[in-house]
């Protein structure tokens, strides 16, 4: 027991309190050290409990196979993103030049003839080029890492469903209290309910409300329609926020292809949209999901994005909603104990 004495008061400091805060901080450091490990594992935690709900139906209802009912779920996964792809890319792909006609870049290649270099702007052009191959290489390589990894976070995921029944259980490593361990299985099913049913709900979200602006954009003859609403549904994210920053790109392409009227038509739609979407898509999906306030995903989203960049914003708000279950479980061990 060591004592600090400060003029006629002591504070008494007890060894394993000193062990417990060097442990704690070099865990923080560990982990920060493996934080693209621990991304890739809480990747595969919100894979898991998208997924889990659907085989745990199988399993009962049908009796198939944990094992197969994690294939089955992996196939029907893929061919619903294949079926996508193949729905969306090509009148995509059809949209682009028209895009880029729309843009009237200048004919560039028509006038290099025209074009005079001096000893110094070839250079300049050489360490362009140099950085240019730099770039491309940054990008292959970026993609083979991106592909490792998604690949990674499915066969993650997939021995985290086949040992979900279990999982609680790697808490006897640490304690070998059976209340510890069933106050661990209470928290990864909170987290399965609550995180999946929040993933699940977003996902149909976004899906309805493109649909719907794809639908709505067609009927209304604008163009870009299908690029206009993908943005729309992925902006979903953004509750409230999301559907105001969607209607903007497609109020400014109708008011410059047919004009104001056109453009009040355009954000009128997406006003109604957003009605609908508030009053009874989200009520109606959520009611039985865990809800985040909207406010809370927009500020969670902001400082995700500003700490992690782009895969911190997407990871913001099931983070909140993992620290939140485990702060609900600690409050009422703590009340009751």
């Amino acid at each position: 027991m060591r004592k600090i004495l400060n003029n006629d008061h002591s504070v008494s400091i007890h060894p394993s309190t000193i062990v417990f805060t060097v442990f704690f901080l070099l865990t923080l450091y560990l982990l920060f050290y493996i934080r693209e490990i621990v991304i890739t594992l809480f990747l595969a935690l919100i894979f898991m409990s998208a997924l889990n709900p659907g085989i745990k139906l199988m399993e009962r209802k049908l009796k198939i196979p944990r094992a197969v009912g994690i294939i089955i779920s992996y196939l029907f996964v893929i061919a619903v993103v294949a079926f996508v792809l193949i729905l969306i890319i090509p009148p995509l792909l059809s949209e682009i030049p028209n895009l880029m006609n729309s843009l009237e870049l200048p004919p560039l290649l028509l006038n290099m003839t025209s074009l005079k270099f001096s000893v110094t702007e070839i250079s300049s052009l050489l360490g362009q080029a140099q950085s240019s191959f730099g770039a491309i290489y940054d990008v292959i390589t970026s993609t083979f890492q991106g592909i490792f990894g998604f690949f990674t976070v499915l066969v993650m995921t997939a021995y985290l469903l086949i040992d979900r029944d279990h999982l609680h259980k790697k808490v006897s490593w640490f304690s070998k209290d059976p209340h510890h361990l069933e106050l661990a299985k209470e928290l990864i099913d909170r987290v399965e309910v609550y995180l999946g049913g929040w993933i699940r709900g977003q996902l149909f979200l976004m899906v309805t409300i493109g649909v719907f602006s794809y639908i709505g954009l067609s009927l209304l003859s604008i163009p870009y329609a299908l690029p206009l609403s993908i943005v729309a549904g992925l902006l979903e994210i953004l509750p409230n926020l999301g559907p105001t920053l969607a209607a903007i790109p497609g109020v400014l392409v109708a008011y410059g292809t047919f004009g104001a009227p056109t453009a009040g038509f355009v954000a009128l739609f997406f006003m109604l949209i957003q009605m609908v979407e508030n009053n009874f898509i989200v009520p109606k999906i959520m009611q039985h999901n865990v809800d985040v306030n909207p406010l809370a995903t927009i500020l969670l989203i902001l400082t995700g994005l500003k700490v992690g960049g782009v895969l911190g914003a997407l990871l913001a708000v099931p983070v909140y909603i993992v620290l939140r279950t485990i702060y609900s479980l600690w409050l009422r061990e703590s009340a009751n104990s």
